[in-house]
């Protein structure tokens, strides 16, 4: 609830360089998943889980009102409010296509990020490594959205948004399916961490591109609503894939690997209709 409305506003400031700055936002939440997965172990293995989870409550809060001053929006807010969900935004192709590529995008998006841990172990691997693993790919995903940032500002937003979107996808296919070493983990959270990154950051900036700033909060708030499916049953699916197939990740990770490919072909349809060159910013 948080993340979403503090997501608009940088959104709504900036024009040329507005991945840049969307890309410098959303790169705290990869800088907090780096720093919380080593940080969450140690205050279990210490305190246990209770204080564990008292003690991030706490971190949230005072971190969530300590910003709060600092955010601002250019667009005022309608004084009389709206509807919670404008359903007239579907009759625009552009807001359609994003919100069933976020519906089916976070469907495999994080589910490397909770299986990973097992799937090393699997492997000959411990849970430590595991956790280190999602540590790293926290971190890539940090410093990749800010690069993501600007080079959808010089490549564009539809552009780089499809690539990163359809790469991370294929990292699965290609890379994960052939991680039984340390090694092979090792390039896959890096080149997982460095595309997958994109869809967070870009996802409100082509927003702002098909809907404009006027209509972003409102149309924001109903594409990431797509994502709540993908985020509340994407991992699960892929875990009873993992059971129904004896223990094998092979068609999980298939399966989080197509449905973002999925998603990008989705963007790239309506990219194409925009403007049917592929090498033109866009």
């Amino acid at each position: 609830m948080a993340i979403l409305p503090a997501l608009t506003a940088p959104v709504q400031w900036f024009d040329k360089k507005r991945g840049l700055a969307t890309g410098i936002s959303v790169a705290g939440s990869g800088i907090g998943g780096a720093a919380l997965a080593p940080l969450n172990r140690y205050l279990i293995s210490r305190l246990g889980y209770e204080w564990a989870l008292r003690i991030m409550a706490i971190m949230f809060v005072v971190v969530v009102f300590s910003v709060l001053p600092c955010i601002r929006t250019r667009v005022p807010p309608i004084k009389k409010g709206g509807p919670l969900f404008d359903l007239s935004l579907f009759k625009d192709r552009g807001f359609t296509t994003m919100y069933f590529m976020g519906l089916l995008v976070t469907f495999g998006y994080l589910t490397p990020v909770y299986l990973l841990p097992t799937y090393v172990v699997k492997y000959g691997m411990d849970k430590t490594t595991g956790a280190t693993l999602v540590g790293v790919f926290s971190g890539i995903n940090a410093v990749s959205r800010i690069i993501l940032g600007i080079a959808s500002d010089r490549f564009g937003r539809f552009n780089v948004l499809f690539t990163c979107t359809f790469l991370g996808g294929l990292s699965c296919l290609v890379f994960w399916l052939n991680a039984k070493t340390l090694a092979m983990s090792v390039v896959f959270v890096i080149f997982y961490g460095v595309n997958g990154g994109g869809f967070i950051s870009l996802f409100p900036v082509v927003a702002a591109e098909i809907v404009g700033v006027e209509k972003l909060a409102a149309a924001v708030g109903m594409l990431y609503s797509s994502n709540l499916f993908g985020n509340m049953l994407g991992t699960p699916i892929a875990s009873a894939i993992v059971s129904a197939s004896g223990g094998s990740y092979h068609w999980a990770i298939v399966f989080a690997g197509m449905v973002p490919m999925v998603g990008a072909f989705l963007l790239l349809s309506y990219r194409l209709s925009i403007e049917p060159r592929l090498f033109v910013k866009i």
